[in-house]
C-alpha cells in the first residue's frame, strides 16, 4: 500500500504556462521530501482546470508533504484566481505491487 494525494484547481482559460510553471516548481519540492514515489499532472486547458497527483509511501508522508505544499500553492494562486484548491488523500490499492505486470 502506499498513498496519493491529490490537487485540484482552477486557473481559467488561457493559462497554461502559469499550469506548466506550477507543475515544475512543485514537483522540484516534492522530490526532495520524505517517502515521494511520483507525480502526474492532468491538464484541461479548455476549461481551466489542472490536477496534480503526487504518490507517497506512507500516509504520514503524504500529510508532511501537504502540510508544507498546501499553503505554498494557495499563495501562488492567489496571483491568478479567487477560487479556493482542493484536496483529498487516498490510500492506493496496486495489485501488482511486489509482483511481475506481466505474470499470468
Amino acid at each position: 500500500m502506499y498513498y496519493a494525494r491529490l490537487v485540484c484547481y482552477k486557473l481559467g482559460t488561457g493559462q497554461r504556462r502559469v499550469a506548466e510553471r506550477l507543475a515544475k516548481e512543485f514537483d522540484t519540492i516534492n522530490r526532495n521530501l520524505p517517502g515521494f514515489r511520483g507525480n502526474v499532472y492532468f491538464f484541461d486547458d479548455t476549461t481551466g482546470e489542472y490536477r496534480a497527483l503526487n504518490y507517497w509511501d506512507t500516509k504520514n508522508d503524504a500529510e508532511n508533504a501537504h502540510k508544507i505544499l498546501f499553503p505554498k500553492l494557495e499563495n501562488e494562486l492567489k496571483n491568478f484566481t479567487k477560487e479556493k484548491p482542493t484536496y483529498k488523500l487516498f490510500e492506493v490499492y496496486d495489485p501488482f505491487e511486489g509482483g511481475n505486470l506481466f505474470s499470468r
